[in-house]
């Protein structure tokens, strides 16, 4: 996705990595940041593919006015442009799906881990809790930002809203593992009360079963 994001900002004008992170980070939002490795690993790809192309631009330093820097400057190809339309007229993908950490050890916990598990989920709910009351403290800001901050806008609501549901899908786990582990104890303290019960029968029983001894005394 990062890659069209790049063709569509080098659409705009020639640029160099550094300064598309800044631009793209700059429109979408704080939520989304990029990593500068990343965006030059993408544009060395785009570039074999032949959808840019890569100019070498001489710049004067701030410390020697004589002094020239080759910097690495990279240009949206007729090649590129073709491959950014054709992205743009088509269906966005559908969501990725969940694979949540929490899942998969749900898989693989035996039953005494499960006090455990509920512990993580708990704070995993309460650090997830804090975080949507500070995006909801900003969200406020968000909403009346210009036209021009309108992908911010959005994508700042993207994940509020995403934010959200991922606290009520965890509020839901810790719930559903709090009454499992609630039956699981239940249980236990129930066989424990019949194990108890069924000790004490077989002891009366074996007590009955004892033969009586009479005891005489000697004249």
């Amino acid at each position: 996705m990062i890659r069209y994001a790049l063709l569509g900002l080098l659409r705009e004008q020639s640029d160099y990595g550094y300064s598309l992170k800044h631009r793209f980070e700059t429109r979408v939002g704080a939520c989304w940041e990029l990593n500068v490795g990343q965006v030059y690993q993408t544009l060395q790809a785009l570039r074999r593919a032949g959808f840019v192309s890569e100019v070498k631009h001489e710049h004067t330093t701030a410390d020697d006015s004589e002094k020239h820097t080759a910097r690495r400057m990279f240009a949206l190809t007729p090649k590129g442009v073709r491959f950014l339309e054709r992205w743009l007229r088509r269906t966005p993908d559908s969501p990725r799906p969940i694979r949540d950490e929490i899942i998969v050890r749900l898989l693989v916990q035996t039953p005494d881990q499960l006090s455990a598990l509920l512990t993580h989920v708990a704070k995993k709910e309460r650090l997830q809790r804090d975080r949507l009351i500070r995006l909801l403290g900003q969200r406020h800001r968000a909403l009346k930002e210009s036209d021009e901050g309108f992908v911010r806008r959005l994508n700042f609501e993207a994940v509020v809203r995403h934010t959200q549901a991922h606290v009520g899908w965890l509020e839901y786990c810790r719930e559903a593992l709090e009454a499992r582990l609630g039956e699981a104890e239940l249980a236990a303290s129930v066989l424990a009360v019949r194990v108890r019960r069924e000790a004490a029968e077989t002891t009366q029983r074996r007590k009955a079963e004892e033969p009586h001894v009479v005891s005489s005394s000697c004249a």
